[in-house]
C-alpha cells in the first residue's frame, strides 16, 4: 500500500428520521480529502457501525468508496463471529477498497489463538492485508505487547490501531515492528507520534483533518512545540465534547458548526443539552482551525 498516515474514520450521516442520508456522506468524503486527509476508514465505531443493519453498513462503503475516487480506503469489518466478518470482508473487496481492518472478536471472551485465527481467516477469505484494531475500552479485549507483536509478525496483517493509553506499549510495538501505527487517541496524537506511531484514525478528523495534517507535519519537522501547540488546541474542543458524556453526538453537532450536517447519533446516544451546546461553540469559536 501507499503511504497513508491521515485516514478518516468516516461518519454515517443520518436525517431527522434517522436513516442513513447518503448525500451528506459523499459531501463529508469530499470535505476530508479535500481538506489534506490520505484516505478513509469506514464502517467503524465512528460511523456507528454496530448501530447500522447489513444492509446499511454496505451501502455506506458502497458510497464512501466511490466518493473517494481512488484515496486510499481501509474498511473496517469486524463483528463478534469471524462469517459475518467474512461476508463484509468479501464485499470490500468487490468495493476495490485498499485493505481491511477489524476490532479482535468481542463479546464473548477468546484466547489470544483464537483472536489470531480470526484475523487471518478474514484475510485469507478475501485476499487483501488486514489492518488490526486495539480499542479494550470498547471491545473488553486488552492484548498484550507480545500478542500485538505476534500478530503483527504475520504478513497478512500490515499495520495496527491503536486506541488505549498506555503509550509503553505502544513504544514496545514499534520498537518490535516497522510496520504502520495508527493512533486511535485524538487528544494525544502528538504523544502517539512521540511514542513510535506513524498516523492517526481519529473521530475528530470529521471536522478537523487539517489539524492532524498540521500536528503530523511539525513532528515531521521535528517542530515538537509546534506540534504540542496545535494538539493543545485540538484539545480545548476535544474537552466538551467528553464532558458531555455522548462524544459522537458533540462531534456531529461541531461538525454542523463547521458547515457540515452530518445529523443526530442513532438512538440510544443521548441529545445534547443546551449548556453542552454552549461550551462546544464558545470552543470551536476560541480555537479556530
Amino acid at each position: 500500500m501507499k503511504k497513508c498516515d491521515i485516514l478518516v474514520p468516516i461518519f454515517t450521516p443520518f436525517k431527522k428520521d434517522q436513516t442513513v442520508d447518503y448525500k451528506a456522506l459523499k459531501k463529508l468524503v469530499r470535505y476530508v480529502l479535500d481538506k489534506g486527509a490520505d484516505g478513509l476508514y469506514t464502517t467503524g465505531s465512528s460511523a456507528e457501525t454496530f448501530l447500522l443493519t447489513e444492509e446499511e453498513r454496505m451501502k455506506t462503503l458502497e458510497v464512501a468508496a466511490k466518493e473517494a475516487n481512488g484515496a486510499t480506503v481501509v474498511a473496517h469489518v469486524g463483528t463478534p463471529g469471524t462469517a459475518l466478518a467474512v461476508m463484509y470482508a468479501k464485499h470490500a473487496k468487490s468495493m476495490g477498497v485498499d485493505a481491511v481492518a477489524s476490532v479482535p472478536p468481542f463479546y464473548y471472551l477468546h484466547g489470544h489463538k483464537a483472536i489470531k485465527k480470526y484475523y487471518t481467516d478474514i484475510a485469507d477469505a478475501c485476499g487483501l492485508k488486514m489492518m488490526i484494531y486495539n480499542i479494550p475500552g470498547a471491545t473488553g479485549v486488552d492484548m498484550s505487547v507480545d500478542q500485538i507483536n505476534d500478530l503483527l509478525s504475520d504478513d497478512r496483517i500490515y499495520s495496527i490501531k491503536y486506541t488505549a493509553a498506555d503509550y509503553y506499549v505502544l513504544n514496545r510495538i514499534a520498537v518490535a515492528s516497522k510496520k504502520p501505527i495508527y493512533s486511535g487517541k485524538d487528544e494525544a496524537f502528538a504523544s502517539a507520534l512521540m511514542a513510535g506511531a506513524t498516523g492517526a484514525i481519529g473521530t475528530t478528523m470529521n471536522i478537523y483533518p487539517q489539524a492532524f495534517v498540521q500536528i503530523k507535519a511539525a513532528f515531521d519537522k521535528k517542530d515538537i512545540a509546534s506540534a504540542q501547540k496545535l494538539q493543545t488546541k485540538l484539545n480545548n474542543i476535544i474537552q466538551p465534547m467528553i464532558e458531555s458524556g455522548a462524544v459522537i453526538q458533540a462531534m456531529k453537532y461541531v461538525s454542523k458548526l463547521a458547515g457540515i450536517n452530518c445529523g443526530e447519533a442513532r438512538r440510544p446516544f443521548k441529545n445534547l443539552t443546551a449548556e453542552d451546546k454552549k461550551k462546544l461553540e464558545q470552543a470551536v469559536r476560541d480555537n479556530a482551525f
